[in-house]
């Protein structure tokens, strides 16, 4: 009887040493998971918008260039008329 007076703390110590254990260890885990961070896009971000900008670019570089051949073709048939109407008077 008195063996299991004395053996009666070191159980009850060893249950609650695991018992605090346990719960340090998920108090724990629910803390990481509150700081965690999302993962930084901002790089990925600079990167789509310079994406979507260099093809804004390339896009109105192409209206800028077919502007500019229309402009010409339409110098060009103003000119052809002009000529034309010069040769035409000889």
């Amino acid at each position: 009887m008195k063996g299991s007076i004395r053996i009666l703390p070191l159980l009850l110590s060893i249950g609650l040493l695991v018992g605090c254990a346990s719960d340090f260890q998920s108090t724990e885990s629910t803390l990481s998971a509150a700081f965690d961070l999302p993962p930084d896009t901002s790089i990925k971000n600079s990167i789509d918008r310079m994406n979507q900008q260099m093809a804004m670019d390339a896009a109105n570089a192409a209206a800028q260039q077919q502007f500019n051949a229309a402009m010409t073709a339409a110098q060009e048939a103003m000119n052809n008329a002009s000529n034309d109407r010069a040769t035409s008077n000889w």
